[in-house]
């Protein structure tokens, strides 16, 4: 039980960090208008 829950539990965090991930990759400070340098593993995640 405590397993599959843990299991469950890290499933549901590297969606949503990956969902942030793409989230933040593909958008831009509105306020500044530039978009911040990103790493090398997120850059393969923006969608042109």
């Amino acid at each position: 039980m405590k397993h599959e829950l843990k299991k469950l539990s890290l499933e549901i965090a590297s969606k949503i960090i990956l969902g942030s991930a793409k989230t933040e990759a593909n958008s831009s400070c509105f306020f500044i208008g530039y978009q911040p340098k990103l790493p090398e593993n997120a850059k393969k995640l923006r969608k042109f």
